[in-house]
This record gives structure tokens, C-alpha cells and sequence, in this order.
């Protein structure tokens, strides 16, 4: 009896922890009814499941006082209470601007509702639409502020980038990269799956947190790590068929021709007053009497139109080729994702090719309740062989009145028979031209994490960056760099180690005080090292073919040039952060960083970037009760911070000297001494407003920014006294000032359709406000310029109103200075000649001189960008557009006019029946022609570009069962299709330079999850 008796009271003691804990069940769908895949499920914050092909999850040993959270990419994130059910199915409704997402900010993460700075996203499918070596391209024409150019089409090339235009003169303008929190530099070489977000930071109360390097805003990617739950296989890849597009057009065949006898018939009309069509007797006999160096006349070309493409015979098709694979899952305690990546990238020429091959693995594993542990390792392996980045202008100025190949076969080395300077850019094949440019780079992370109670969170973290590259390139005697001028074989061989170190230490504490304070404190420690070690050897390597050991054999070098380097510096940094929240209306925030850096000279080591933001939160009062129907949010912020840029290397601030002459041992005073040098500042002022209505159906946001930026590095002349010639300094100041809008709606969306659209709308304006010691401008390249009161980018020279018709020189004299009682002086004997450029006599004096030249903004005065996306069940239609508007352009190819035998751009020239043009003549070859061809190459660079189209197809879950794969999605793009502007051919994002075209491609790809 007392045995039965101390059972019962054992069972009914027992019974309540039973009861206690249970099994849950369950199934997770769309609005739809449509089974959802890989949907996370969490208990108390932690991991527990992940829904399985049919939507359905399992999670043993539950507590039913446990929360259960449900949260799926782009759909609004769901808390229950588990209480007794055993069986709860939930139904995800989608959200369009998620208020409750979370963005990572600097050293941490924050509700896109609670932000008080101008934060941006990317979304995950706009990242993997990116058919490119960079990914940085998917956030060109979505994220307002952007500036984002690509102006070199060779394989692997990078992007040209700038957020809120251009603050420092010396300095780099490109934003801070940082990846999984550590900084990784401006080549971002990780492949698109293995990205999870990209954040861009851009005022400075948003950067100043990293002080001395986030003047320039900051880009935050994080990689993708493991999940609860089942694990999964994914595969994405893709072919894409490249072409040439925007290419500048050469003269060719006839109507480079009848370019030969308008020039001569120019200077028989000139020489004789007569401007009639009866003068006009040159005839194709009169201008074609050169021959070839196999006796094959240049008449006989014209003749039999058996011409020569240049561009044609250079320029080929290609294919490219990218795949990944990844490995993600995880248990309760540790989570995985491991992935693979192969890119093959082919360029536009025979021999261009950049190859990268990526290795990733993120780990993270929870010891207990108190530690938790985890690393990321990457490795990346690119080879690039690159071809001659002259070939392509060299092509452009060949004529096509020639021969590519004599008649015995081998090449023409120089088929221009009118200007033999110029080689034939056929001359780099068959290995006369090899350069490859070889890198590896390891960057790895540890870290651990402590928790010992609710709210309170320390990290320690250590990076290491190894980057190694070589850079080798071998020119033959008989290549077409080499032919002309020395006639030896020039080989180089260059290489550096870079290793970065980098020990981070935050502390992160969270708490609410009577359910209506919310307090975050963070409190953190940075130590980087840095040390960069470079060699190099190159020169000349007598008249002999190197075509296997190319630049590997150095000791082929007969004279040889070597150097080195190696340099070291150290940065130590704290810095804190106090976020505060009243009721989820009233938001303060605001931080502090101090720098120290090795490379400034005592006394000036450490700097100091404080920050300061607020937000209202008025959709949350209670005076906007009546509203809650409609309106789901409505915020305003502001913010102020200083920030820097850390653009002075080491040992900048010590006297330098340099070589008098190449291989010389005699040094001469080159730079000047100056320890007082500190790091350029820029503070920011930033206004704005978030809003969304109807479920988040529309929404949009607003920001307003004004910029100053002082201690401008720049070198200034040194004293008249000093043996030096010239002193870094901190000598200037810039402003900026614009605003940003981006808009959203869905302005369709049902059972089976679903329109979506977004707009943004950048608008900006920078100016120099001050130089060095009185000094109002710098004038480079004759016509580049720095200038106080005129934009920091921008060209400085004349400004040409077509060309002078004929008889119009002497009226326009006599009406603008004769009538006046003013003269006029001619800058040349020929200037009013018909057919010489009009040049702009600015200030009415009579005298074209300096006084005449004009500045020319380079920037755009706005960035547009529109995008849609069309879902109709399981097919997708998305089109991303953008326009530059405003802003010019230095394009080359309008300099290529002057009749020196070389070939010419496809150019509108003037002719005495076509007389509205800026092109003179091409037999006006006298000094008025040549002096003003900056002038005449300064063009408008607006231009409107279809990005890409895209037609996707998500195949049916039925199928899907089948083959075991959860989704699976084929697609077809058009990339770089469609540009619009008044160059037609051109592309104008290439910024007027004559190089590599840019690359149109029709992409199709699969992307599938087992």
C-alpha cells in the first residue's frame, strides 16, 4: 500500500511537467492557399524548424507558454502563443515596405521603423538578377543617392561609384565596403547567391560610427548564413551571350573616301573664294595614290570596295558562364552554409578572359545558453588575362582603305599608308602582347559571443585579410606598342602581399523600461593593422620572341628597373552608440568615434566623429487615430554627424625625395615635411520623411542633405626658399546639397496578378568653397579644373557654337564690334575661316583668351530610375530602367577630326551645304582647328537606358515533388539593350572615353533549391 501509494504521488508530481512539454505541428501557406518552402520557425528567438516541401514543420518538446515566430523574406513576420494547441497552420500575408525588417547599421542591426538616419536597402532578387562579376550593379538606378557607372566593357571590370557626388579633391570618393562587418575593400569579388542583403548608409549620422572612413557613405554586405532546420541544396547558373554595344563608329569605305575629297575640295575653295557647287572637281583618282607595302594601290581598294573593318576584324561574340552551389542547413545548436562558385567571363576581343573561382563557409554553433561560437572563411581565386587597352583606339583611327593582310599572308604592320606611325592593331596576336593579372585572397573570421543575461550581448571578433597578386606583362618587339618605337621586347613582373588585421570588441545592451522606454547602448574597441609589402623588375629584352616563358623569366631583362616597397600602419578605434525610444514614437539616437591613426605625426593622431539623430513617429500619436485605416506609417528624422576620410597613406607626412633620372643613384627634394597633416572631415545635415498607406501599398520616402567638407588634401606649391617643390596640405573646402526620392506601389494585386513599381530620383550639387593660400583655381589638362565657386568635378574650356558659314565671320564682326566702335583679334591667322569652329567671345571684348573658357559640371544634375515587375501566377516580367540628365562628357571621339592620314570618327563635319555642325571641315587644318578640340569635345550626356528585361517562369510545385527540389525558376534577360541618346551607337555611360565598348547581353539562367 505505501509502494502504490508514493507511485501515485510520483505520477500526479511528474504529470505537469509532462503536460509541460508536447509536439507541434503544423502548415504554413500564402494568401493563396499555396504551400510555403523553407519558411523559418522559431521558439523564444531561437531556431526550431523550417517548413519542408509542403509547407509543413514539426518542433518536439515545446513549452506551451513558448512563443512561435514565423517570418519568410518579403512577408510580414507572425508571433503566437502556443498555449494547448498541438496543431497551429498559419496563413503569411506579403509586405511591401516590412516595418518591422531589419537592416544592419554599423556594429549592429535596427527595425527599419526605429531608424533615425537615411538608411537603403537592396532586395535579394534585385541582387540575384546581376549577370556580372560585381554585384555592387544591382543597385544602380534602385537606390537613390547611387551614382553608379560602368565605362569599360573588358572581362571582369569594375564599377565607378560615388553616394551624395563628389566632397574630396585628392582623395577617393568611393563609398567604405564592408563585408559581414569588417571592411573588404573597393573590388567586391563575392558571387550574388552567397549575398543575404546589402545596406547602404548615407548621412553621416548613419556613418560617423566609422569615423575616419565613412565620409564617402558605407555599404554593409552580409553573406548568408545557416538555419534550423532541413538542409537544402541550391543551384544557380547561367550562360550569357555577349555582344558589343555603344561602340564608336569609324569612317568606312566610300564615305571615308568622300571625307578625302571634301578635304581637298575644302582647301581649293578656300585657296580660291569660290564656294560653289562648281568648285567642288576632286574626284577619288586625285586622293588615292598610296599603295600598300605589297605594291596594292589604294585606288584599287576603292575601286573593288574591298575594305578593311577594323572594328569588325577585333571585336567577336562571346559566352560567359557562372555557376554556384550552395549547402545550408543547421540544428537547434549549429548552423551551416557552405558554397562554390565558378565564373568564366568572356570579353569582347580574343584573349580577354577573367576566371574566378570562390569558396565560402560560415559556421555558427551555440555552446549553451551562455556562448556561442562561430566563423566565416572565404577563399577567391581570378586570373585575368587582359588585352591591350590601346587596340581598341588604335582600330578606331586606322583607316579603311587598306589591307589588314599582304598578300603573302602575313599581317600589315602598317596599312595606313597616309600615317605610318600607326600600327596595326592585329600586331598583339599570336602572343606578341600577354599580360594576366593572377590574385588570391584569403579573408577569414572568428568570433565568439557571450550572453550571460537577457538583453546584454559582448562579441569579440578576428579578421584576417590576405590578398596576393601578380601582374606580369610581356610585349614583343613585333607588338603594336613596341614596332613603333623602341623595336624590343619590353617584359614586367609585378607583386604584392597585402595582409590586414582586424580585432573587433563590441558590447551591446538592450533593455525596456515600464514597457514605453527602450533603451541600446553600444560600446566597442578596434585595433587594424595593415602591411602591404610590393616588387617589382622590369625593362627591355633585346629583339628576340619570349613567347612561352612571356613575363615569368625576368632574367630575359637586359637593362632592368626594380623596386620595392613595404609599409605598415596601424589604426586603433573606440566608439559608442546610445539609441533611445519613447512609446515607438520618439526616436534619439546618437554616437561617437575616436581614431588613431600611425600615419599622422604626434599631436594630431586622433580624431573625433560625434553624431546626432531624431525621429517623430506621427502615425503613432493618438491624435492620428482616425487615420490607422490607411495610413500605416508616417516619420520624420534629422540628423547631423561628422565623418572623415582617411586618405593619407603612411609616411605622408615625412619629406620625400626621388630619382633625378630613370636608374639614376642621384636624388633630388621631392615632396615637403609636414606633421600637422590630419584627416579630411565632412559633416552632414540630413532631413527626412518615411511613409507608407494602404497595407504598404504605396509608399515612399523623402531626403533633403547639405554637406561641408574641410581639410581637403591637396598638394600646394612650396615655398620659393624650399628645396621642395611641392607640400601635401590640408588646404581646402567643399559643399554639397540635394535630395532623394523613392517611391512604391503595388497598384494590382489579386489572386493571380500582382503589379509592382518603384521610382527614385536623385538630385545633386557640389561646389569647391575654398583652395590653398588665396588661390581661386587649378587648371590640369588644359581643361580640367578645380575653381572656387564651381562644381568639384568638372572641365574648364571654351564654349563652340557651330562652325563659321561662309561670309559669316566679317558680318558677325561687324555687327558685334565694328558697329560698336570695338575691334576684334583673330586668336589665329585662320580663325573665321568657313568651316573653323565659332568660338564663344564670353565677355564681349573682342579677344578669344582664358577670359572666354567656361566650366562644365561632369556630374549629372539628376539620376532617375524606374522599375516594374508583372506576376502573372507563375510568370514574372520585370524591367528596370534609368536616365542621367544633365552633367557633360569629354567625348574623344569628337577630337578625331584632324586631316593628318588617320582615320576619323563617323562625324557630322562641316561641308558648305551642311553648316550646322561643330565638326570642321576636314581640310581645315590650321591652328583654329586643332587649338579648340576640348571645346568641341565638351557633350551633354544625357541619356535614357532600358537596364534589363527580364521574363521568368517559377516551375509548378508538382513537378517540383518529382525531382525533390522545393523551387526551381529558368529565366531569360536582355541586359544592356537599350540606350537612348543624342550619340546614337554611343553609349554615354562610358563617359566619352574611346575604349573597350560596353557589353549587351541576352542571359539565360536556372536557379533551383533541393
Amino acid at each position: 500500500m505505501k509502494e502504490a501509494s508514493m507511485a501515485l504521488c510520483l505520477g500526479l508530481t511528474c504529470m505537469p511537467a509532462l503536460a509541460q512539454q508536447r509536439q507541434v505541428t503544423g502548415t504554413v501557406k500564402d494568401v493563396n492557399g499555396e504551400p510555403m518552402i523553407g519558411v523559418t520557425i522559431m521558439i523564444n528567438g531561437r531556431s526550431a524548424a523550417v517548413t519542408d516541401l509542403d509547407g509543413n514543420y514539426t518542433i518536439s518538446n515545446v513549452n506551451p507558454n513558448s512563443k512561435l515566430t514565423v517570418s519568410y523574406v518579403g512577408y510580414q513576420e507572425q508571433v503566437v502563443t502556443i498555449g494547448n494547441r498541438t496543431t497551429i497552420n498559419l496563413t503569411m500575408k506579403e509586405d511591401n515596405q516590412n516595418l518591422d525588417e531589419v537592416v544592419v547599421i554599423g556594429y549592429g542591426t535596427m527595425k527599419k521603423k526605429d531608424l533615425t538616419g537615411s538608411v537603403a536597402s537592396v532586395n535579394t532578387k534585385d541582387i540575384n538578377q546581376v549577370a556580372s562579376a560585381n554585384a555592387l550593379q544591382a543597385m544602380q538606378a534602385k537606390v537613390p543617392g547611387v551614382d553608379l557607372q560602368q565605362s569599360d566593357g573588358q572581362a571582369g571590370s569594375g564599377v565607378s561609384m560615388t553616394l551624395r557626388g563628389n566632397r574630396s579633391l585628392l582623395a577617393s570618393n568611393n563609398p567604405l565596403i564592408l563585408v559581414d562587418g569588417v571592411e573588404y575593400g573597393s573590388t567586391l569579388d563575392i558571387p550574388a547567391s552567397d549575398i543575404e542583403s546589402m545596406d547602404i548608409l548615407k548621412d553621416a549620422a548613419s556613418t560617423a560610427i566609422y569615423g575616419t572612413k565613412g565620409a564617402n557613405g558605407v555599404i554593409i554586405i552580409t553573406t548568408k548564413r545557416g538555419k534550423a532546420g532541413r538542409t537544402s541544396v541550391s543551384f544557380n547558373g547561367y550562360l550569357s551571350f555577349n555582344s558589343a554595344t555603344g561602340v564608336t563608329k569609324s569612317m568606312y569605305g566610300d564615305k571615308e573616301v568622300q571625307r578625302m575629297i571634301d578635304a581637298k575640295d575644302y582647301k581649293n575653295m578656300l585657296s580660291s573664294g569660290d564656294w560653289s557647287s562648281a568648285s567642288k572637281t576632286t574626284t577619288a583618282e586625285d586622293v588615292l595614290g598610296e599603295y600598300l607595302d605589297d605594291g596594292t594601290s589604294t585606288l584599287s581598294i576603292y575601286n573593288d570596295k574591298s575594305y578593311t573593318d577594323w572594328l569588325d576584324m577585333i571585336l567577336t561574340n562571346s559566352v560567359s558562364q557562372n555557376y554556384e552551389v550552395s549547402i545550408q542547413g543547421g540544428s537547434e545548436k549549429t548552423n551551416f552554409n557552405v558554397s562554390l562558385s565558378d565564373m568564366i567571363d568572356q570579353g569582347l576581343m580574343d584573349g580577354d578572359q577573367y576566371n574566378r573561382y570562390t569558396g565560402r563557409a560560415n559556421i555558427d554553433h551555440r555552446i549553451n545558453k551562455l556562448v556561442k561560437v562561430g566563423a566565416s572563411l572565404s577563399y577567391v581565386y581570378k586570373d585575368n588575362d587582359k588585352r591591350n587597352s590601346g587596340v581598341f583606339g588604335q582600330a578606331q583611327k586606322m583607316t579603311s582603305i587598306t589591307h589588314a593582310y599582304l598578300s603573302d599572308g602575313s599581317i600589315n604592320a602598317t596599312p595606313n599608308p597616309w600615317y605610318i606611325a600607326h600600327c596595326s592593331p592585329l600586331m598583339d596576336e599570336n602572343g606578341n602582347y600577354q599580360r594576366n593579372v593572377e590574385t588570391t585572397r584569403f579573408f577569414g573570421s572568428a568570433y565568439a559571443e557571450l550572453t550571460p543575461f537577457k538583453g546584454f550581448n559582448f562579441r569579440s571578433q578576428f579578421t584576417l585579410d590576405r590578398n596576393n597578386s601578380r601582374d606580369g606583362l610581356y610585349q614583343d618587339y613585333e607588338s603594336q606598342g613596341r614596332y613603333q618605337s623602341s623595336k624590343t621586347t619590353y617584359i614586367s613582373n609585378a607583386s604584392s602581399i597585402s595582409t590586414k588585421y582586424v580585432w573587433q570588441n563590441t558590447a551591446n545592451y538592450n533593455f525596456t523600461l515600464n514597457k514605453v522606454h527602450d533603451f541600446n547602448f553600444l560600446l566597442g574597441h578596434e585595433m587594424t593593422q595593415t602591411v602591404k609589402e610590393t616588387s617589382s623588375i622590369s625593362g627591355e629584352a633585346g629583339q628576340e620572341h619570349y613567347y612561352t616563358s612571356s613575363f615569368y623569366d625576368v632574367s630575359k631583362i637586359t637593362s632592368p628597373t626594380a623596386t620595392s616597397s613595404y609599409v605598415k600602419s596601424n589604426m586603433v578605434s573606440f566608439f559608442g552608440r546610445v539609441n533611445y525610444s519613447y512609446d515607438s514614437k520618439y526616436l534619439f539616437q546618437a554616437s561617437i568615434r575616436a581614431d588613431g591613426s600611425s600615419v599622422l605625426a604626434d599631436g594630431h593622431k586622433w580624431g573625433y566623429f560625434p553624431s546626432f539623430s531624431a525621429g517623430w513617429r506621427i502615425s503613432e500619436e493618438n491624435f492620428m487615430r482616425n487615420t490607422k485605416s490607411w495610413l500605416d506609417n508616417l516619420k520624420v528624422r534629422a540628423s547631423w554627424g561628422l565623418s572623415g576620410n582617411s586618405a593619407i597613406s603612411a609616411y605622408q607626412t615625412l619629406a620625400t625625395i626621388s630619382s633625378i633620372l630613370p636608374n639614376s643613384t642621384d636624388q633630388a627634394p621631392m615632396t615637403m615635411a609636414n606633421e600637422d597633416l590630419t584627416w579630411e572631415k565632412t559633416a552632414s545635415l540630413d532631413f527626412g520623411l518615411d511613409w507608407s498607406v494602404l497595407g504598404s501599398r504605396l509608399y515612399g520616402s523623402f531626403d533633403y542633405y547639405k554637406t561641408h567638407t574641410y581639410d581637403l588634401l591637396y598638394y600646394k606649391t612650396a615655398p620659393a626658399s624650399s628645396v621642395y617643390t611641392s607640400q601635401l596640405d590640408n588646404v581646402g573646402e567643399t559643399s554639397g546639397h540635394g535630395f532623394e526620392i523613392s517611391l512604391g506601389a503595388v497598384p494590382v494585386q489579386n489572386k493571380n496578378f500582382r503589379w509592382d513599381v518603384s521610382a527614385s530620383a536623385t538630385f545633386s550639387r557640389d561646389y569647391v568653397d575654398e583652395l590653398s593660400d588665396g588661390i581661386t583655381q587649378y587648371v590640369s589638362d588644359n581643361y580640367n579644373i578645380l575653381k572656387v565657386g564651381s562644381p568639384v568635378s568638372a572641365y574648364y574650356t571654351y564654349q563652340v557654337e557651330n562652325c563659321w558659314g561662309v561670309g559669316e565671320f566679317d558680318q558677325y564682326v561687324e555687327e558685334n564690334y565694328t558697329s560698336k566702335g570695338l575691334t576684334f583679334t583673330k586668336p589665329y591667322d585662320d580663325y573665321g575661316d568657313p568651316g573653323t569652329p565659332k568660338v564663344v567671345d564670353q565677355n564681349n571684348d573682342g579677344v578669344i583668351n582664358d577670359d572666354d573658357k567656361i566650366v562644365y559640371n561632369r556630374s549629372p544634375k539628376a539620376i532617375l530610375g524606374l522599375n516594374t515587375s508583372l506576376t502573372y501566377k507563375d510568370f514574372n516580367l520585370s524591367i528596370s530602367t534609368m536616365a542621367r540628365l544633365g552633367g557633360y562628357m569629354y567625348y574623344s571621339a569628337y577630337t578625331l577630326y584632324t586631316y593628318d592620314g588617320s582615320n576619323w570618327g563617323d562625324l557630322d563635319y562641316w561641308t558648305p551645304d551642311n553648316t550646322d555642325t561643330t565638326i570642321p571641315s576636314p581640310g581645315a587644318s590650321g591652328q583654329s582647328s586643332t587649338a579648340f578640340k576640348n571645346a568641341i569635345a565638351m557633350q551633354k550626356a544625357d541619356y535614357f537606358k532600358i537596364k534589363d528585361i527580364t521574363l521568368s517562369y517559377n516551375l509548378p510545385k508538382p513537378l517540383l515533388k518529382k525531382v525533390l527540389a522545393s523551387n526551381a525558376r529558368v529565366y531569360c534577360s536582355l541586359k544592356n539593350f537599350f540606350t537612348f541618346s543624342r550619340f546614337g551607337d554611343y553609349d554615354p555611360e562610358r563617359g566619352g572615353a574611346v575604349t573597350f565598348p560596353l557589353q549587351k547581353q541576352v542571359v539565360v539562367g536556372l536557379n533551383v533549391t533541393f
